[in-house]
């Protein structure tokens, strides 16, 4: 697999370009965190809480969400998390991360993507069951995120020696 530049490195930038990445992943940990709560106020994080908010529920007095609010919600979320990963994808194969690591971060990001976005219709139209798609397309996601995120962070601002220089002074 190719990287975009193998000659570029985030650990390699200087300042202020590692402060762009920064306020970039920090900008997205914050979305991240406002996604996390928003979700926890609308459902719970509970499979029967989630199962309710697309199925609707005699408790609740909630509607089954309708098909047009579906594709809505679809629409939206088709265009916005493949870029979103997309972006998180680019800046981590900027990092001196294995290949494999990096391989399977992008396989477990936009896995959980799919999942997450085939699982409300899933709910509606087949089963609750496939509550259990959702929540493990959001772990895939948040976890994948987190390791994202801390990589390139960890090697933006915490590794010694930009890897130029070493090679600068040999």
């Amino acid at each position: 697999m190719r990287n975009f530049n193998t000659r570029f490195r985030l650990r390699d930038t200087d300042r202020h370009i590692r402060l762009v990445y920064t306020l970039f992943l920090l900008l997205m940990l914050a979305g991240f965190a406002f996604s996390f709560f928003w979700a926890h106020s609308m459902t719970g994080l509970s499979p029967q809480g989630i199962a309710e908010h697309y199925r609707g529920s005699d408790v609740t007095f909630g509607e089954p969400m309708s098909f047009r609010e579906l594709a809505e919600i679809t629409h939206f979320h088709l265009f916005t998390m493949p870029v979103v990963f997309i972006i998180l994808v680019h800046v981590l194969y900027l990092t001196m991360a294995s290949n494999w690591l990096k391989a399977c971060l992008t396989w477990m990001g936009f896995g959980g993507v799919i999942l997450d976005l085939v699982s409300p219709w899933l709910i509606s139209y087949v089963s609750p069951v496939f509550v259990l798609s959702m929540l493990g397309g959001d772990l895939l996601m948040t976890v994948s995120f987190l390791v994202m995120m801390a990589i390139p962070l960890y090697e933006m601002w915490v590794v010694g020696t930009p890897l130029m220089a070493r090679e600068a002074s040999k």
